[in-house]
C-alpha cells in the first residue's frame, strides 16, 4: 500500500551539514565585516577573525581560502544584507525602482534602496578602496566594484526613461555620470559620517537631488563650452 514517503536519515543528515556550513560562512563573513570596518583591512588577521566567529583559522581556509576572497564576499554581504544567491536588482527593497509609475518615483524608490545600501555597507566600500592601495590583489575588486556601480546607475536612468523623459539636453551617459556621483560612498561619508546628518535626511536629499538633475525640463549649458 501506498504511504507517506519519509526522507532518510542520510538526507537529513546532509541538510544539517549544509545548514551548518552556511551558517558558519555567515558568521566568518560577519566577523569579517565588525574588524575590517573597525580596525581596517590590514591590520585585520585571520587569527583575528577566527576568534571573531568563534572557529579555527584552518576552518577559515577551508571555507573562503584567503582574506583577499573574505573582504570580496564580506562586501557582497554589507550591500545586499545576507548572504542569499539573490541580486541586489531583484531584492524586494528594489521593486519600485523598476516597476513604479513614474520617473519621479522610480527615482525616490532608488534614493531609498541606496540609503539602506550605504547604512549597511558605506564603511565597507571604504574598507576595499583603502585596502587596494596598499594590496595590489585587490585592485581588481575595487575596479569591479567601482563598475559594478556605475552599471547600476546605467540601470536606474534606463529604468527612469522607460516612462519619463530626461531633463532637456541631458543624455543618458551623463545622467549615468551624475547617479553614479551622488551614490558614491564618499558622498555619504561625507554627510552622514563627517556632518552627522540621518539616514533619513541623507535618503531626502539624495530623492530630491537625482530628481531636480535628471527630470527638470529647463535647458542644461554644454560643459564642454
Amino acid at each position: 500500500m501506498g504511504g507517506e514517503v519519509k526522507p532518510s536519515s542520510r538526507s537529513y543528515d546532509a541538510s544539517r551539514r549544509l545548514a551548518r556550513a552556511q551558517q558558519t560562512r555567515r558568521s566568518i563573513l560577519d566577523a569579517a565585516i565588525t574588524l575590517f570596518t573597525a580596525n581596517g583591512y590590514g591590520a585585520t588577521t585571520l587569527q583575528a577573525i577566527a576568534d571573531e566567529a568563534g572557529v579555527a583559522v584552518q576552518t577559515i581556509y577551508a571555507t573562503l581560502k584567503n582574506k583577499p576572497t573574505i573582504l570580496e564576499e564580506a562586501l557582497d554581504v554589507a550591500i545586499a544584507g545576507d548572504d542569499e544567491p539573490t541580486a541586489v536588482n531583484e531584492r524586494d527593497w528594489m521593486t519600485d525602482v523598476w516597476s513604479a509609475d513614474t520617473g519621479e518615483q522610480r527615482l525616490l524608490a532608488y534614493a531609498a534602496a541606496v540609503g539602506q545600501i550605504m547604512e549597511r555597507a558605506s564603511d565597507m566600500f571604504t574598507v576595499v578602496t583603502s585596502a587596494a592601495l596598499t594590496d595590489a590583489r585587490l585592485t581588481n575588486l575595487e575596479a569591479q566594484t567601482q563598475k559594478r556601480r556605475r552599471a547600476g546607475a546605467a540601470s536606474v536612468v534606463a529604468s527612469v526613461t522607460e516612462v519619463t523623459d530626461l531633463a532637456a539636453g541631458l543624455t543618458a551617459d551623463r545622467a549615468t555620470d551624475i547617479v553614479w556621483l551622488l551614490n558614491s560612498p564618499a558622498v555619504h561619508q561625507q554627510l552622514v559620517r563627517a556632518a552627522g546628518w540621518s539616514t533619513r535626511d541623507y535618503v531626502a536629499w539624495l530623492g530630491g537631488t537625482l530628481t531636480r538633475e535628471l527630470l527638470e525640463s529647463a535647458p542644461r549649458p554644454d560643459p564642454a563650452r
